[in-house]
């Protein structure tokens, strides 16, 4: 391949393109403008039919290419005629498609036609060559043929072939199986086994031609099959013509290589076409198009509804909603009103106007449409088009245009439909050869950066190319090379690039960076309470607390180069703020949930980065639910008022009062217990003694005794519980406490004599009964006057 002779890169938005994508129909003698498109002719006519042998073939020059990276490609000719000619194109047979709906012919002289060879009409049989596989399939595939079969004898059968079948032979003991050949001759039907033929020859001679071609198509290597598209031009002087034709082409496919500072966009062209390209204009594309493929070459019929011969009532045919005559005996209008109803009853649809609408659907779908795969055929056709899912019209999935979607949406001031379009001059390309093709990309910045992210290496750097794409175009997915050292002979590392948007910048990672390090240490967490707020009435403290987080790294750099580290820390999580960083030699930038530290970095040299986030806390808290020990050090702090810390100590010694209550009130519990058990077990033994008549009066008068000074310390015990009971409700509800028993003191309810009015609860049992408690409980403190313990024991 010779060097290009120029090569420029168009990098931007495409102007539309002005292919016409319609229907190849053929022949047209009535339109003459000095332009013809395959969609402006309106008769079709088969080569047999135009006898281009009387016209003579003229030469053409291919001079343009234009290749989608989506695998279309539009191939122009061009060239100088005199008088009639034809020129023909030779195209692949799964390429027709392509042809048949986008193809183009430009003269002067007239409009002149495109044409090729008609398919096979499904309604005429297809000629079936001789089946060769085996001997047996050759032998059925001669039954109703003349032969003359040869036996070893010598003896021969002239006649047609029947029959080939297997029959069971028994020779002695054994059964197998043989095949009998059976041959109808002049004096009747013989048959006889195959083994014994020595030769069995076809007379008809076209069967002979038909195997031929059979074993000749079998001995041909495979070949793609093509087909001949013919351009006829008509009559008139010397003048310029082209044409043009759209292929199915393969995709052309993107690389790149960075050498230095500069991008190197390789494009790999591959020549399938079937031609050597010479000299021609070479156009690549890439971008996002709507294509497609149908099937516009194959003979397409309508299927119509067999419908069944009326054999009586000829006069009407209700499946068509409508009447010819009148019915006997039931009037013409309520017939057809009734005929009707039932034809538009969607719940039971007539089978055979199911079966023919769905006939016409496909009918009307694959003869009107042209545009986007039959749907802007005939109006049920299109009611179907309307609601058909995107996999109907061959739409690729969402999913696979992300990278795409991506880049698009980072671009802030790019047209719609942004793409990229390279254009090669006098490009010389052999069929069967693959070109590559070098563009310098400019504008685009490159520059080199270390990327240091802990889930990519605990202490190393990631060496990235942080590339800003400044065309208006898209720049394509594809492998990047980054190449150094002396000449560019050496190749630091690999990646594919993702689409990269206009006017939009992506960290591309190639290559471990050994040179710089970086020591992450454990984050550590503080909590100061910056101040307090006390209300009295609500009894409510409010804390108003900074939370810190605080990460550090050490950052050391011995690569032998200066270098630009990217310090990536994840997002600042809710409801921390980053606090802002005190060194103006450090850029933070946002990134997706992550936050880029930018700083340069010397050769030899190191550096610390602090990354500070904070956030405020308010906590209203209860003056009950603070806890001691954190009380005590406020105080101990010494840094609050007066008023709040007088305050504070109040708290202080009232809970501090509340919990010696609670302790004794706990205490006092256990003790009623043990008085109440022991007045149980003396109220048993005085029970016994005084059903026995053998205890003398002193032993009962002692029990009696014992009983009375227990019942009067359990009342003691009581009247202490309900003492210690009130202070406690009047230093809850100093504290702002709910009255609430806490579990260790929940028998206090069921142990004080008054004790919801102990508890700050209305009463709950009546006066006199209340009074006659009293009176019993003074009786039998005024039987024991001693008072040696502090309930009086």
């Amino acid at each position: 391949m010779k060097r290009f002779a120029h090569a420029r890169t168009a990098l931007g938005s495409l102007p539309k393109l002005c292919f016409a994508f319609s229907l190849l129909v053929l022949g047209s003698n009535t339109y003459s403008p000095c332009c013809t498109d395959a969609a402006e002719t309106t008769s079709v006519e088969p080569i047999a039919d135009k006898k281009t042998d009387t016209i003579p073939a003229v030469e053409l020059q291919l001079k343009s290419i234009t290749l989608h990276a989506a695998g279309k490609g539009w191939f122009e000719y061009h060239g100088t005629i005199n008088g009639p000619g034809v020129y023909s194109v030779s195209v692949g047979e799964f390429e027709l498609n392509e042809a048949l709906r986008v193809s183009r012919l430009n003269d002067s002289a007239g409009a002149g036609e495109i044409r090729m060879a008609s398919p096979r009409d499904p309604v005429i049989p297809e000629v079936q060559l001789p089946s060769i596989r085996t001997l047996g399939d050759l032998l059925v595939s001669m039954k109703g043929r003349r032969v003359v079969a040869t036996e070893h004898t010598g003896k021969s059968l002239n006649g047609v072939l029947i029959a080939v079948e297997q029959r069971q032979a028994i020779e002695g003991e054994q059964r197998y199986e043989r095949e009998m050949v059976t041959i109808l001759t002049d004096s009747g039907l013989q048959s006889t086994w195959l083994d014994d033929f020595q030769s069995i020859e076809p007379l008809d001679e076209t069967f002979r031609m038909r195997l031929q071609e059979a074993l000749r198509k079998q001995s041909q290597p495979a070949e793609l099959r093509t087909d001949e598209v013919e351009f006829v031009f008509e009559d008139g002087p010397e003048r310029e013509v082209s044409i043009g034709v759209m292929r199915s082409v393969p995709m052309w496919k993107v690389s790149y290589r960075v050498e230095g500072d500069k991008l190197i966009h390789r494009s790999i062209v591959d020549n399938t076409s079937g031609e050597d390209w010479s000299g021609v204009s070479l156009n690549l594309i890439d971008g996002s198009p709507v294509l497609f493929s149908m099937d516009m070459r194959s003979i397409a019929r309508t299927q119509f509804n067999q419908l069944a011969r009326p054999t009586r009532r000829v006069a009407m045919a209700p499946e068509f909603n409508e009447t010819l005559g009148r019915v006997s005996g039931v009037d013409q209008e309520s017939t057809v009103g009734k005929i009707s109803r039932r034809v538009r009853r969607s719940d039971a649809p007539s089978a055979g106007m199911d079966d023919m609408m769905m006939g016409m659907d496909m009918g009307m779908g694959m003869g009107g449409g042209g545009g986007m795969g039959g749907m802007g055929g005939g109006s049920l056709g299109a009611s179907r088009g309307r609601s058909s899912t995107e996999e109907d019209f061959g739409f690729a999935p969402e999913a696979s245009w992300d990278s795409l979607s991506r880049a698009m949406s980072e671009t802030s001031n790019a047209p719609a439909g942004s793409t990229l379009e390279l254009q090669f001059e006098d490009v010389d390309l052999k069929d069967g050869k693959t070109a590559l093709l070098d563009t310098l990309v400019q504008p685009v910045s490159i520059d080199d950066v270390s990327v240091y992210r802990q889930s990519y290496h605990p202490t190393a750097t990631l060496l990235c190319l942080e590339m800003e794409n400044q065309t208006p175009a898209l720049l394509p997915s594809g492998p990047l090379s980054v190449m150094a050292g002396e000449a560019m002979r050496s190749i630091l590392g690999e990646v594919v690039l993702p689409d990269l948007g206009p006017a939009s910048k992506r960290l591309v990672g190639y290559a471990m960076d050994g040179g710089v390090r970086v020591t992450p240490h454990p984050t550590e967490n503080s909590t100061t309470v910056q101040s307090i707020q006390l209300d009295s009435k609500l009894h409510r403290l409010t804390i108003e607390t900074l939370h810190q987080r605080e990460t550090r790294y050490d950052i050391l750099n011995r690569s032998g180069d200066d270098r630009t580290v990217l310090l990536e820390s994840p997002e600042t999580p809710q409801p921390y703020k980053m606090v802002a960083m005190d060194d103006d030699s450090v850029t933070v930038e946002n990134a997706d949930k992550w936050t880029r530290f930018r700083f340069d970095l010397a050769n030899g040299q190191s550096r610390k980065l602090v990354i500070r986030e904070q956030h405020t806390q308010k906590d209203p808290q209860r003056w009950h639910e603070v806890s001691l020990d954190r009380l005590q050090a406020w105080i101990a702090e010494n840094k609050w008022n007066e008023e709040q810390t007088t305050t504070l100590r109040h708290i202080v010694e009232q809970r501090k009062k509340l919990m010696e209550i609670e302790r004794e009130l706990e205490g006092l519990l256990e003790l009623r217990n043990q008085l109440k058990d022991e007045v149980e077990r003396v109220s048993n033994q005085l029970t016994r003694q005084r059903g026995a008549s053998a205890f003398p009066r002193e032993v009962l008068a002692r029990y009696q005794n014992d009983l009375i000074k227990l019942e009067n310390r359990l009342t003691q015990c009581e009247q202490r519980m309900q003492m210690k009971a009130k202070e406690r409700w009047q230093f809850v509800d100093a504290l702002g406490m709910d009255r609430q028993l806490p579990a260790n003191l929940s028998a206090l309810r069921s142990a004080a004599v008054n004790a919801e009015w102990m508890l700050g609860e209305e009463p709950s049992i009546g006066e006199d009964e209340g009074e006659d408690n009293a009176t019993t409980r003074d009786t039998r403190r005024s039987n024991d006057s001693s008072n040696d313990d502090p309930f009086g024991n």
